[in-house]
């Protein structure tokens, strides 16, 4: 597959998932024309995301649940 004819929205929808990433690569070419062109008619990022979504198998989602994501950032003080 000739990647230049990616959409771009799908590009970048997969770009930023990478299980789906890792999964399109290991794809046919046969498979990968078949799901761009799934894409084809798709006109919102949701949706884009929700198809790229759809490549992953649910064990390889990550498991992120985070009520409060400052507390990604807390930690013992310096100084």
């Amino acid at each position: 597959m000739d990647y230049n004819e990616l959409p771009l929205d799908l590009g970048l929808a997969i770009t930023t998932n990478r299980a789906a990433m890792d999964r399109f690569v290991d794809m046919t070419d046969e498979e990968k024309g078949e799901f761009v062109e799934r894409s084809r008619g798709i006109m919102s990022k949701g949706e884009i995301e929700k198809l790229v979504g759809s490549l992953v198998e649910e064990d390889e989602k990550p498991d992120v649940h985070l009520e409060d994501v400052n507390q990604i950032f807390k930690g013992p003080g310096i100084g």
